[in-house]
């Protein structure tokens, strides 16, 4: 007699279910292995590279120092002789022009010697010609007619000596400009060489500003023939951007900084009011020709020391691979190492890791994904 026993049966369904679910777990674990040795391999042999295109760095290299706008041109102007104002009647930032009669001294005693000097000279004048008659009949020595002579050289000098002191008396304007400060009152006495007026011209300014020690030893020998556009002057609060022209560069370093003052040139606008003493930021741009200057940064750079080359990595698209491309070096610029040949425009570069990659390492762009 056969007894069903429903225990029986669920037994075995629970022991066939478990080996089912055993079975497929096996399978998927196998599977995913698989899948991450796959990956892990793939990871191993293509490795991530920062690249940079040739022609796209380095056409716009620029550096901004502020700067401070002096007078092209300022003098401090004095009398030569003491004397007393008699005209003085300037006011600080008065326009005037070259030649104008900026101060004048009390010049009476100055006319008085220049009519004694006159005097004395027309009688000596008068004597040599008398004493040179005298001598062509040998009715006086020849000693007698050089000391005529001499006397009439001498009143000559002292009639220009009397005229100079008579110019002295008189302040001129040397240029076209504006006063920039009158420092004594009219009707005062002053010294010889005490300063009465500050002139400064008022159609071109100067720039100046510091570069440091490496800046210039990086940098072409500075020139007043330097591109249009090379040195651009930028003013707070205005939107309009000048041209400036170089001027001059100290051979001196400044204490205590290791920088040398540059001088720049620039004529503003009649629309902008510029005056001593501003504020400014001066763009210089490194360009020395109209051309692109390839710049890779050093990190790019690898050394063959068995050639004694210097060679980047070029990246091959198609293949995924790296090219061997031997560079000549320019100057070492701030933001890098300037590419004279060796390179085509549109070429991609390995920007970093050059010495960790070969000719047969199997590289792929870097490209950052943004997160959510």
């Amino acid at each position: 007699m056969r007894i069903n026993n429903p225990l029986q049966h669920t037994t075995l369904a629970i022991v066939l279910t478990s080996t089912t679910i055993a079975a497929l777990f096996s399978v998927v674990t196998e599977t995913y292995a698989q899948s991450i040795e796959s990956t892990t391999t793939f990871s191993s042999r293509v490795r991530p590279v920062k690249l940079i295109q040739v022609g796209s760095v380095g056409t716009q290299i620029h550096k901004t120092f502020p700067a401070k706008v002096a007078a092209n041109q300022q003098v401090d102007l004095a009398f030569r002789i003491n004397g007393q104002l008699t005209q003085l009647n300037l006011l600080a930032g008065q326009k005037v022009n070259k030649g104008d009669v900026l101060a004048q001294l009390d010049n009476r005693d100055a006319k008085n010697a220049l009519l004694n000097a006159q005097a004395n000279h027309q009688l000596a004048k008068a004597d040599f010609a008398r004493k040179e008659e005298l001598l062509e009949r040998k009715l006086i020595s020849k000693a007698e007619f050089d000391t005529a002579k001499a006397q009439l050289q001498s009143t000559v000098a002292a009639l220009n000596s009397a005229q100079d002191q008579l110019s002295y008396t008189t302040l001129i304007a040397p240029f076209t400009g504006m006063i920039a400060k009158v420092d004594l009152d009219n009707h005062q006495m002053v010294q010889a060489s005490q300063v009465v007026i500050t002139l400064q011209g008022n159609q071109e300014f100067d720039l100046t500003f510091n570069v440091s020690e490496s800046y210039v030893f990086n940098r072409a020998s500075f020139t007043k023939k330097a591109p249009q556009g090379q040195y651009r002057v930028k003013f707070h609060g205005v939107d309009e951007t000048l041209n400036a022209t170089f001027k001059e560069m100290n051979r001196v370093v400044n204490n205590g900084s290791q920088t040398y003052q540059m001088t720049l040139s620039f004529t503003p606008p009649a629309k902008l009011s510029i005056l001593p003493g501003m504020s400014a930021n001066v763009t210089v741009d490194d360009r020395s020709t109209n051309q692109p200057v390839t710049v890779l940064p050093l990190t790019a750079i690898v050394r063959d020391e068995q050639t004694q080359q210097n060679f980047v990595w070029v990246y091959q698209e198609q293949t995924q691979t790296v090219q061997k491309s031997v560079v000549e070096l320019g100057k070492i610029r701030t933001e890098g190492t300037e590419i004279l040949s060796g390179l085509n425009q549109g070429d991609q570069v390995v920007a970093v890791g050059a010495n960790a990659i070969s000719s047969e390492t199997k590289v792929a762009p870097l490209r950052w994904e943004r997160g959510v």
